[in-house]
């Protein structure tokens, strides 16, 4: 017979595992695991939350020359978060897909800011960081205005990204090395 007393205890120990885990591994890993793994799935068969999706085209800010391990350090050393609540995303490039390898947010007063500052990393061929940035309202204080997009800016988060980094080498690259669907 199950114990309904045990079940927070038995989620509180999964949640452990699990952090334990994305803590080790890495959370970018887990991300992108869960990415390949859902990519795997017909969409179908799985809710628009699980699904990976394409970044949105306005949010591409270019090409970071950095490494993105380095990448990742550097948004940390800014003050930035990972995000384990984010929709998970790829894109093809030639014949592969190609996943994100870090989705991370600034929110600058603190978890309930109103606002945040989020970014996403995918690797290029050449061993760089392509980087997509927006701004948005912070579903930890609004998950409603969040979901519906309310003061979602792309432009604003380029903006506040490039003054964050200074001098970090980002640049726009020309047009033909974009990615196909942001020309």
């Amino acid at each position: 017979m199950h114990n309904r007393r045990s079940t927070p205890l038995v989620l509180l120990a999964l949640l452990a595992v699990g952090w334990t885990l994305a803590v080790r591994v890495g959370l970018f890993r887990l991300r992108l695991a869960a990415g390949r793994l859902a990519a795997a799935v017909p969409n179908r068969f799985l809710p628009k939350q699980l699904s990976v999706l394409p970044p949105p085209p306005a949010e591409y800010v270019g090409v970071w020359t950095v490494a993105p391990q380095q990448a990742r350090q550097t948004l940390t050393e800014c003050g930035f978060s990972q995000l384990l609540r984010a929709y998970l995303h790829g894109y093809s490039r030639g014949d592969r897909t190609v996943h994100e390898i870090g989705s991370y947010v600034y929110r600058p007063n603190g978890v309930f800011s109103h606002n945040q500052l989020h970014v996403r990393l995918f690797p290029t061929a050449a061993g760089h960081t392509e980087v997509w940035a927006h701004w948005e309202t912070n579903p930890n204080r609004a998950p409603r205005s969040h979901l519906q997009k309310v003061g979602y800016d792309p432009a604003e988060g380029e903006r506040r990204l490039r003054a964050m980094l200074g001098d970090e080498p980002l640049i726009n690259p020309a047009p033909e090395h974009r990615p196909d669907f942001v020309q």
